[in-house]
C-alpha cells in the first residue's frame, strides 16, 4: 500500500491549464511525480505581487483549487525563485544544413510548445517540401 503515498497530485498524461482572462497558469508533470507550474500573464501583474501574502491572495482569488495541490507555505516560497521572463519567438532564415537535415515546426520556429503550432507549422512544411520536385542525379 505504500505505492499510494507516492502518486501524482493530478492525472500525469495530461498538460493541466488554469486559464483566466488575461493571465493562465500551467502544470506539467515531472518523473518524481511533482508538477512544474507556469503562471503566464502581463508583467503588469506580476509587479503588483510584492509579498507572500499578496501572492497567496492572488491564488485564492484565481487559482484557488491550486493552493492544496502546492501547498501555502510553498506557493508564498517558490513564486518568488524566478523573476517573470518574456515570451518570445525567434525566426531564423536557415532552416537546412546543405541536403542532409531540415529544421521544421517548432524547431524551426522556436515557439513554446503549448501555443499549439508546432503541429500547424510541420504540416504545412512537409506538404511544402513533398510538392517541390527533386533531382536525382
Amino acid at each position: 500500500m505504500i505505492f499510494f503515498l507516492f502518486q501524482f497530485a493530478m492525472e500525469p498524461n495530461y498538460l493541466h491549464i488554469w486559464p483566466r482572462n488575461t493571465f493562465m497558469m500551467i502544470a506539467l508533470p515531472n518523473m518524481d511525480k511533482s508538477f512544474t507550474c507556469t503562471l503566464f500573464m502581463p508583467f503588469e501583474e506580476f509587479e503588483k505581487l510584492m509579498t507572500g501574502e499578496q501572492v497567496l491572495d492572488f491564488f485564492q482569488t484565481y487559482f484557488p483549487d491550486s493552493i492544496p495541490l502546492i501547498g501555502e507555505r510553498e506557493l508564498k516560497h517558490d513564486y518568488f525563485l524566478l523573476p517573470a521572463q518574456a515570451m518570445i519567438s525567434v525566426k531564423c532564415s536557415s532552416y537546412h544544413l546543405s541536403s542532409r537535415c531540415v529544421l521544421m515546426g517548432d524547431a524551426a520556429h522556436a515557439v513554446v510548445p503549448f501555443y499549439g503550432q508546432g503541429m500547424n507549422a510541420v504540416s504545412s512544411q512537409l506538404a511544402l517540401c513533398h510538392s517541390v520536385p527533386t533531382s536525382s542525379g
